[in-house]
């Protein structure tokens, strides 16, 4: 929380207020609780010399906050508020050689107490009186707001179905305790459908997914502190890991050299060894041209290659497909493969394989062989085949150094510096991050990201390998989600037994498609948004013989996606909880015009007042950070499950989101018998509460239940995790250690992933048991990307010259301190462009001028920053300025039209199904074509100068 100013200080003194209090603040947020009777200060000056004095430390953190730092605070409480925060160092560990963790935290971290008072809290149920949009509300009550929400999920019910009834909490309100678990818990008893927002944010790392056959792959940031070379590749940690950025200064003081891959001069590459300038959309030439000098210099691990990849399997000229038993045997399996063993100078069978009963890549006394071209009897006659490594080697050798610095800008001595460095080093770590997702044909990029990892034996090894993020999943809190928990017996089985990666993946796929009621969100957009018209048009790749919209169709004619609900029945009810789709989705203009008119009930769950609130028909006050009790989300990067305690009351009426959810199944209930209506709505409070177990009022029962029934935690209470603020995680669980993260964390040592599949040699979970290159999916032939390639990037949006690119910024988490005033002060204090000095130039465009932003889709109007960093043909605008920042609320995502890629819906070869959180289509959000121009000289945007100076009386959102 901020201090007083002296300005304040010596007013009240003047006033003759020597009543002063610190709980003065409160009433500044509308409708906050009446303070208790202040306590007696015989001067202003009592105020600041009391300032290091509290009533009790209270243990915290900032719960659904999507952050992945982990960071523990201690909440210093006087009077009832919140008074200051401070890091906790509760990181304790016995690592010799390795970095602390502690402290962790954040300039945003760091000033909540202060944003948890801000005039955009809303603290009220509130209704809609005007226009949506219109900014004009009324105050109601708990029950009139609750049973508003449940008349309206049982008209959808009634009327299309629960499937009507969309709720979508995106990723950024998201944590591991009973808030998000009574989210999940309603909607996905009440058969509403559940929008998958990890591709709806453009965190599917679909590269991954396609060569892992998982996407969850992560370790720890202490594990950067053992490579010899980390490239930073589509990843800013100085401004976006800010509680991890000091790995890597401590990793070079050891001698790791870092590089960092990005279009502009950023934070980080301003700290790196090494700093390579890709233009944008470009940098899967580069990496191909890597793996390409990789080869020629003999520096390719030949056992790992063996073993791990499907680089010796054997594929048939005549069909370009892989060599398969079905090839070879009447009623043989599309499952198993084959290799050439050099030793026994015969086709034999590849172990490991998706149709191999055993899921060990031991070769044995095997030896696949990686060149050549050998001859197999088929039924059909004689057929020629060569290994895969061998098609590799021709495709790569169209990544000349010349050819790659023509596409990529990045000169032939630079990329023989970066390739030496590679095959010089023994462990080399790509942390790529989820900045890695949002461009068109960002999955070529990270296959060919894991390809230079694997041809030098990398990938699996500590302090070696890609990483892209992972979640710790939390088995206590899946356990109260309906169908998605393992039933007792399965429970013991797993105890003593933990089954193989492939079994894991194809549980999830499963439930992803016949049991969850997810459906991603950009599917849901296209097909009930509208998204339709420039999507289609903008998914331009003129390999594909055929348009991208047939190749969508046939997917969803063969039902190898959901779509939730029907195209024949519109959703009726919109439920958001803490999230902002109308700042995050593409087009938000059609969205808006297509959607909203569809929907008989807005409903926004939230701490603030964002864009979308203020276009929804209903509010309902969430408590803050500090309001209620928590588990944030654990993740690989920082091994801990941190938790967070109510420090304060909420303020006003608002309500933790276990306890909105209860109160919600209680009504819903309740409202169904007085409407006759009978069946599962009838009895859906005791379904929710089972039976009485899960009271609305009591989290403490959950968070226990939870904490103890988690691998993570391994038996460790509530009370014991309170203490300790930090927990060490004690496992991954069986999901963790099989599929996603593939490892557990060394005692006293680092998170590495993959290794059961490197040390403890069991199958990938792809179709081929190993990390899967070669991909002979008819349409990945068809787009001519069986094997890793570069492609341009589509023109989605028209054929402009300056390439819009941009990352998560320094400033915010998401849109949630956007508005924040001293966030705003370090920087402009509006929504600010970076442009190249050239670019500028050519246009008439000077530092400071507003300008115009545009394509064939929409436009907006912003202040620009003139920064060498840029280069030509490329502008930087960080992510999450509310749309309200702008002129006539048009934010950056007007020009976004965010094109689906076909092979996204592939669903129907082996690994590449859907599944929830790891596969479907991607949000592409970066590397949009526009054209700047200038429509005022600086000053810029009206009220620039006052929002830098605003302060607690600031203009709130809800005066708009």
């Amino acid at each position: 929380m901020r201090g007083l100013t002296r300005r304040e200080i010596l007013a009240a003194g003047a006033a003759g207020s020597v009543a002063l209090s610190l709980r003065a603040l409160l009433p500044r947020v509308a409708g906050a609780a009446q303070p208790a009777p202040a306590p007696r200060y015989r001067a202003p000056s009592d105020v600041y010399r009391r300032a290091w004095r509290w009533d009790r430390v209270v243990r915290g953190t900032h719960l659904r906050a999507n952050c992945f730092s982990a960071c523990a605070f201690d909440l210093y409480v006087k009077d009832g508020v919140v008074w200051r925060e401070e890091q906790a160092d509760t990181y304790a560990r016995d690592a010799p050689g390795l970095s602390d963790f502690a402290p962790r935290g954040c300039q945003k971290g760091v000033c909540y107490s202060d944003l948890m008072l801000s005039p955009d809290r809303i603290t009220h149920p509130m209704e809609r009186v005007g226009p949506r949009g219109s900014g004009r509300w009324r105050r109601i009550s708990w029950d009139a707001a609750l049973t508003r929400l449940a008349d309206a999920i049982l008209d959808a019910a009634q009327d299309g179905g629960p499937e009507t009834v969309v709720f979508d909490n995106g990723t950024s309100n998201v944590d591991n305790g009973p808030s998000s678990v009574g989210e999940m818990r309603l909607f996905t008893l009440l058969g509403a459908t559940l929008l998958d927002g990890f591709g709806g944010t453009g965190d599917l790392a679909m590269g991954a997914f396609q060569t892992w056959g998982t996407s969850f792959v992560d370790g720890s940031s202490d594990d950067w502190m053992r490579a010899d070379t980390l490239v930073l590749w589509h990843s800013n940690p100085a401004a976006t890991r800010i509680p991890d950025a000091h790995f890597i200064s401590e990793a070079r003081y050891r001698g790791t050299a870092v590089v960092a891959v990005t279009p502009e001069y950023s934070p980080t590459a301003v700290h790196a060894s090494l700093w390579i300038h890709p233009r944008p959309g470009t940098d899967a030439a580069l990496a191909l041209g890597l793996a390409r000098a990789i080869l020629e210099a003999g520096a390719v691990d030949e056992a790992y290659v063996r073993e791990q990849t499907d680089l010796p399997f054997l594929v048939r000229e005549d069909t370009g497909r892989f060599l398969r038993q079905a090839d070879l045997e009447p009623g043989g399996r599309d499952d198993v493969f084959y290799v050439f063993d050099v030793r026994a100078g015969s086709v034999v069978e590849a172990p490991g394989t998706r149709g191999r009963f055993f899921d060990s890549l031991d070769l044995g006394d095997r030896i696949p062989a990686l060149d050549g071209r050998y001859t197999v009897t088929t039924p059909d006659g004689p057929v020629r085949v060569r290994p895969v490594l061998e098609l590799l080697r021709e495709r790569l050798a169209e990544y000349t150094p010349e050819r790659v610095a023509r596409v990529s800008g990045v000169g032939r001595r630079t990329q023989e510096r970066l390739a030496q460095q590679l095959v010089r080093s023994e462990r080399t770590l790509i942390y790529a991050s989820w900045g890695s997702n949002k461009g068109y044909h960002a999955d070529l990029l990270q296959r060919s990201m894991i390809l230079l990892s694997a041809l030098r034996g990398q990938h699996g090894r500590s302090g070696a390998g890609v990483r892209f993020a992972a979640w710790l999943a939390f088995d206590g809190a899946n356990r109260l989600m309906p169908g998605a928990s393992p039933s007792w017996l399965q429970r013991q089985i797993l105890r003593f037994y933990t089954p193989p990666p492939r079994a894991m993946e194809d549980a999830i796929a499963a439930a992803s498609k016949d049991v969850l009621r997810w459906m991603p969100s950009h599917l849901f957009l296209y097909v009930h948004a509208g998204l339709d018209r420039v999507q289609d048009e903008d998914a331009l790749d003129p390999t594909l013989p055929r348009s991208a919209r047939a190749y969508l169709r046939e997917a969803l004619e063969r039902d190898l996606f959901p779509v939730r609900p029907a195209a024949d029945r519109p959703p009726r009810v919109l439920v958001t909880s803490g999230v902002n789709p109308l700042r995050r989705w593409p087009a938000p203009q059609i969205v808006e015009a297509v959607l909203w008119p569809k929907l008989a009930l807005i409903t926004a769950i939230d701490v603030r007042l964002s864009t979308t609130g203020m276009k929804a028909d209903l509010l309902l006050p969430a408590a803050g950070y500090y309001e209620k009790r928590g588990i944030k989300y654990a993740v690989a990067l920082a091994p801990y499950v941190v938790v967070g305690d109510r420090a304060v009351p909420p303020l006003g009426e608002a309500k933790g989101e276990w306890e909105i959810m209860g109160l919600l199944a209680r009504r819903i209930q309740e409202r169904a018998r007085e409407r006759g209506i009978e069946g599962a709505l009838a009895r859906f409070y005791e379904q929710f509460t089972a039976g009485g177990r899960y009271a609305p009022s009591d989290d403490r029962s959950v968070l226990d239940e939870i904490l103890r029934d988690s691998s993570v935690t391994r038996g460790v209470g509530w009370s014991e995790a309170l203490r300790a603020g930090a927990i060490p995680v004690r496992s991954v669980g069986a999901w963790g250690t099989t599929s996603g993260i593939g490892s557990e964390v060394e005692p006293g040592g680092t998170l590495s992933p993959s290794r059961i599949h490197v040390e403890g040699k069991h199958a990938w979970p792809t179709l081929t048991g190993r990390q899967q290159f070669y991909l002979d999916h008819a349409w990945f032939a068809e787009a001519d990307e069986v094997l890793p390639r570069f492609k341009p990037l589509p023109a989605a949006g028209g054929d402009h010259p300056i390439r819009l690119i941009g990352g998560h910024t320094r400033w915010s988490i998401h849109a949630i301190w956007r508005a924040h005033p001293d966030l705003l002060r370090l920087q402009r204090g509006v929504p600010a462009l970076w442009m190249s000095v050239e670019d500028a130039a050519a246009r008439g465009v000077g530092d400071g001028d507003r300008v115009r932003v545009w394509n064939d889709r929409g436009s907006f109007q912003i202040q620009v920053k003139l920064s060498p960093a840029v280069g030509a043909g490329a502008a930087v605008i960080d992510h999450a300025w509310e749309p309200y920042q702008f002129p006539g609320w048009k934010g950056n995502m007007e020009v976004v039209s965010s094109p689906y890629k076909p092979l996204h819906f592939v669903g129907d070869y082996g690994h590449l199904r859907y599944r929830v959180f790891e596969s479907g289509p991607v949000h592409v959000p970066r590397g949009v074509p526009v054209e700047i121009e200038r429509v005022a000289r600086a000053p810029a945007a009206p009220g620039a100068e006052r929002a830098t100076r605003r302060s607690h009386g600031r203009r709130s959102p809800w005066e708009t």
